[in-house]
């Protein structure tokens, strides 16, 4: 069972590797929507093979699961399922097994008769210190101090596909100049932030200078930054900021408190629990703000505004905060 993809494929090409290097191309069969043949898998599980001292099979999508992606239909598997179960476990020995199913439905009928017959593992996201132990083993011969490292997931995020991209670029760097050790000056000029981070930079400036979040701005539309994912990143962290607000006003600013009770990073609830005066003082511009963004963007994609105005706009509401 898997939520995180990219552990997954990991584990499965470590397996497929070995198992390739040591029985052959011959001794391997992967069956998918693409390639789905009820009679071919069956085969593949229960036969001998002539060919290969071992056989890995295996089976994607199987039991079936909610993922977007899975369009397998009962009737497509139920002959595989019944004659699966039917056979009662008869799979030479020397035939290998794997089932892969993201979040497969625990009352079904297959997943209970499989539940207490194979070895299950899970892939779940990683999180906060599961998270930070993922990128140092990756990091194994590179050092990267605390705040270094709570500032690479930050500004990456969780998604390892990205967080292996960003790592690998940190490592090439330290390679060629004979670096040992990752800054927090390393990962801010040289990992690639996303459009949430761009935008939190810049209500890091307003709460500070009104003038330098102009001229962020400024070099937003001059980079042509989309315009569009930049507004839905201020959204995000206006909605943040509203969290902070409600639990401020109950008399809750601990950051553990908040981070248990709600969805978000405690990086992020670190960074901005510091400008809670500020949010405080600005409940009414912020709560305007997130109001006066989703007007512009419907001005600007029902055609009553020009892209441009998304700045132009955004200076205004910017105008009223009070430092």
């Amino acid at each position: 069972m898997w939520e995180e993809k990219y552990l997954l494929e990991k584990e499965l090409k470590r397996w497929t590797s070995n198992f390739l290097q040591k029985f052959g191309e011959d001794s391997l069969f992967v069956y998918n929507l693409e390639n789905w043949d009820e009679v071919s898998a069956n085969q593949s599980i229960f036969g001998w093979w002539l060919f290969s001292e071992k056989k890995l099979t295996i089976i994607k999508w199987i039991p079936l699961d909610n993922a977007k992606w899975n369009t397998f239909k009962i009737d497509q598997i139920d002959w595989f399922i019944e004659n699966f179960i039917k056979k009662e476990w008869k799979i030479p020995q020397d035939n290998l097994l794997v089932f892969v199913s993201n979040k497969p439905d625990k009352r079904s009928r297959f997943f209970k008769f499989l539940r207490d017959k194979v070895n299950l593992k899970e892939f779940k996201p990683l999180k906060d210190n599961d998270l930070k132990s993922f990128i140092l083993n990756d990091l194994w011969d590179i050092k990267i101090d605390e705040g270094a490292l709570s500032f690479f997931v930050y500004r990456v995020w969780s998604d390892l596909y990205r967080i292996g991209t960003e790592l690998d670029k940190l490592k090439v760097y330290c390679k060629e100049n004979d670096i040992d050790k990752i800054t927090v000056e390393m990962v801010d000029s040289m990992v690639f932030g996303l459009v949430e981070t761009q935008a939190f930079d810049f209500l890091k400036l307003l709460f500070k200078d009104k003038q330098k979040s102009f001229q962020y701005l400024q070099r937003m539309q001059d980079q042509w930054l989309n315009w569009n994912a930049f507004s839905w990143a201020l959204y995000w962290w206006l909605k943040l900021y509203i969290t902070l607000y409600d639990f401020a006003k109950n008399g809750i600013k601990d950051i553990k408190t908040i981070a248990h009770e709600t969805w978000i990073n405690t990086y992020s609830l670190w960074q901005n629990i510091k400008n809670i005066d500020v949010i405080l003082k600005n409940w009414i511009e912020i709560k305007n703000m997130y109001k006066g963004l989703l007007e512009v963007e419907f001005d600007i994609k029902s055609g009553k505004k020009s892209e441009e105005s998304f700045r132009l706009e955004t200076k205004k509401m910017i105008i009223k905060f009070k430092l």
